[in-house]
């Protein structure tokens, strides 16, 4: 009996053992149930294996991050990266930076779209460039400049009443025979408003922003000298000279001497009116080039000459055929004799 009592004991011992045995397996075995959870969570579709990604940046953009199918990834110093998704759908599973991406030499990147080949293995993400471009304005005081515009070798039109420095697109990606290219975009300057009018040449100056970092602009402006003259006599005459242009720009200078200087007006039609006594005279200027203009002006001497002149002859086309009417014209005009009375016409002395 004593031997069957120790064989249960022992028998107890090996079977408690066997479970203590077993509490850390099952333990063990817990988290990696747990773990395979998450991933059966998410798994991808069969037609979409999980795909090894090549990803580039035409031009390359170190430091962009790109989201591909929810995955972040940031490009290196070459413009790669490689990441496992799973396989790509289409370009739209893959977005880009929302903001430019700044770098050096006054550039910056921004995203523009995105090519796949290879069914979805390889990612081709396209940046336009954008290049910093200023402007230096000549020929006249950049305060007067209202606004400017250019046009782009791709159509686009830009309108700036700013003068500082702007960033400017300069190359596109545009899918070629031979894949993806880069080509470079040109503008040309269309307008200058200054008081409403244009002073440049239209499309005489083209730039691409990727070559020239400060485009200079001539502006067209001249010097008008003005002389305002005599009509008749051509005496310097008047005070003053004005350039007017269709009510938008007014411009005025004392005469010396009758003469006076504009410098620096800009290209455009103006009338010249000039502050004279007599009969004024306005005068249409279409100015493309340095010009003087003189201004002849009917003074009222001139009018009291060219008044007389025909009177004179009228009176002597009277007088000529009739001898005894000059006579008595004559003795009109003779002096007065000392008495105060006219010598008689007829030359007769009185009794």
């Amino acid at each position: 009996m004593a031997e069957s009592l120790l064989l249960r004991s022992v028998t107890a011992l090996v079977l408690a053992g066997g479970t203590l045995a077993a509490l850390p397996v099952a333990a063990n075995a817990a988290p990696i149930a747990a773990g395979a959870s998450p991933a059966a969570a998410a798994p991808c579709p069969a037609d979409r294996p999980l795909t090894e990604v090549r990803l580039s940046t035409v031009p390359v953009v170190p430091g962009a991050r790109i989201v591909v199918a929810g995955t972040p990834v940031t490009t290196d110093g070459a413009g790669l990266a490689t990441l496992t998704v799973c396989r790509l759908a289409s370009a739209r599973d893959i977005t880009g930076p929302s903001t430019p991406i700044q770098l050096e030499g006054h550039r910056r990147a921004v995203f523009d779209r995105v090519f796949l080949r290879g069914r979805g293995r390889v990612v081709q993400v396209a940046f336009g460039m954008e290049h910093e471009v200023s402007f230096a304005f000549s020929g006249l005081p950049t305060r007067q400049i209202e606004s400017f515009t250019l046009r782009s070798s791709t159509g686009e039109i830009i309108t700036r009443r700013d003068l500082a420095a702007v960033y400017l697109p300069g190359s596109r990606v545009l899918r070629g025979p031979d894949g993806l290219e880069q080509r470079e975009i040109y503008y040309s300057v269309e307008a200058v408003s200054v008081a409403g009018s244009s002073v440049i040449n239209r499309s005489q100056i083209r730039f691409y922003p990727s070559e020239r970092e400060v485009v200079r602009v001539p502006l067209l402006a001249f010097d008008v000298r003005v002389e305002v003259v005599d009509r008749l006599f051509r005496n310097p005459v008047g005070s003053h000279v004005r350039l007017v242009r269709a009510g938008e720009l007014d411009l005025d200078k004392a005469l010396d001497d009758g003469r006076a200087v504009f410098t620096e007006v800009p290209r455009g039609q103006y009338r010249v009116v000039a502050d004279a006594p007599g009969l004024r005279i306005d005068r249409t200027l279409i100015l493309s080039s340095d010009q003087v203009v003189v201004m002849p002006v009917l003074t009222w001497l001139d009018l009291g000459v060219l008044a007389g002149v025909p009177l004179a002859i009228a009176v002597g086309l009277v007088l000529a055929p009739r001898p005894h009417l000059r006579r008595r014209l004559i003795g009109l005009v003779r002096p007065v004799r000392a008495t105060g009375r006219p010598a008689d016409p007829e030359g007769v002395q009185p009794a």
